[in-house]
């Protein structure tokens, strides 16, 4: 399927959303807001209860396609499920049996930034990828090489964001 920008991909988000709601929950999920975040990189999906909206990693959907999107939203949905049933809506053993008998999985993707900026131990050579620029590197050390701070595995900035490595 051709790409036919955000506007058409958040109208089949909202078709999934309610083709799963009759399908798998029969309809008992209230109507939530469905979105793409595209800097949504280290969490596949959240939702928001009060405001009835579910967000979904754009990169993720970019770098691992639709199926990855259909799981993410059932996941999402079974949390919505649990919370309007008045339970926790944390990662307990009854939300994954539900999920599980409602088809969903619980593969985690890996799903990298377009952009990032890239930190680096000089010691192990361990990259550490950032949405966002350090506010104080000079005061971070590779936690790998030495739980406490060293000066020895202290981090260099490898690659900014938006150039190439």
């Amino acid at each position: 399927m051709a790409d036919r920008g955000p506007d058409a991909l958040t109208l089949r988000l909202q078709e999934e959303f309610s083709h799963l709601n009759a399908e798998r929950f029969g309809g008992e999920l209230a109507d939530y807001r469905l979105r793409f975040s595209p800097n949504q990189v280290r969490t596949h999906g959240c939702i928001n209860f009060r405001l009835r909206k579910i967000t979904i990693s754009l990169p993720m959907y970019e770098q691992h396609g639709w199926e990855a999107v259909v799981d993410t939203l059932l996941h999402e949905m079974t949390h919505a499920l649990l919370h309007q049933r008045g339970h926790r809506d944390r990662h307990t053993k009854l939300f994954y049996r539900e999920l599980i008998a409602r088809g969903g999985t619980r593969q985690k993707k890996d799903v990298r930034p377009k952009d990032a900026y890239v930190y680096a131990c000089p010691t192990c050579g361990r990259e550490f990828e950032r949405m966002r620029r350090l506010k104080r590197p000079w005061a971070r050390s590779c936690a790998a090489c030495d739980r406490r701070y060293n000066p020895r595995h202290r981090l260099y900035l490898k690659a900014e964001k938006g150039k190439e490595r």
